[in-house]
């Protein structure tokens, strides 16, 4: 089951579901906004093994331009539940959402629009692909996002801002040890 009310934090077990709805939301993403997108990857914790999740898909959308976003048929998209939060204020990104229920503001799925091959695509898919090669990393992961959930049950921005810093540092050690790998075989 997808979805959260808006505010709260509510972490839930891994599925396997996850990866099967992500690959029909891409489908669905490309028959709506293909023209304008030169990728679309399924990232966030959705996207890692064995490790509890907010039950939301993240979306990485990736674009040429950002300014490119003003290809999309927002009437489209909006047909298929996805709002544009112009409120998320995060240079280099933009930000939709998918409801299922409006009166609760019940998030599924969140698009993170942003330039293919970026800062904020290569972050992404960095934290991601270290993680589901890590197992420990990725539980240490997890026991930080259960203790902000404790800490924070009511408040999404907090939970996710005190997350930020974990991430910085997996991005700059999977860095590190690919610049280490790279002088090493250049040896």
């Amino acid at each position: 089951m997808l979805g959260v009310k808006k505010g709260q934090v509510i972490l839930t077990d891994h599925s396997n579901n996850w990866k099967r709805l992500f690959q029909k939301e891409k489908q669905l993403l490309i028959n709506i906004i293909g023209e304008s997108i030169e990728d679309i990857e399924h990232f966030g914790s959705t996207s890692m093994e064995g490790i509890k999740a907010k039950p939301v898909l993240d979306i990485l959308v990736g674009v040429n331009r950002i300014e490119d976003l003003n290809k999309f048929d927002k009437s489209l998209m909006k047909a298929e539940g996805y709002y544009h939060l112009p409120g998320v204020k995060l240079q280099g990104k933009q930000v939709f959402a998918k409801f299922s229920d409006l009166e609760t503001l019940t998030k599924t799925h969140i698009l993170h629009v942003v330039e293919y091959k970026g800062k904020w695509w290569n972050e992404h898919l960095i934290f991601r692909d270290y993680l589901n090669s890590h197992p420990l990393a990725a539980k240490e992961y997890e026991k930080l996002k259960n203790k902000l959930a404790s800490q924070y049950p009511a408040d999404e921005s907090a939970y996710t801002e005190e997350k930020y810093k974990f991430v910085q540092n997996i991005v700059k050690r999977a860095n590190d040890e690919g610049e280490q790998k790279q002088n090493e075989s250049s040896v």
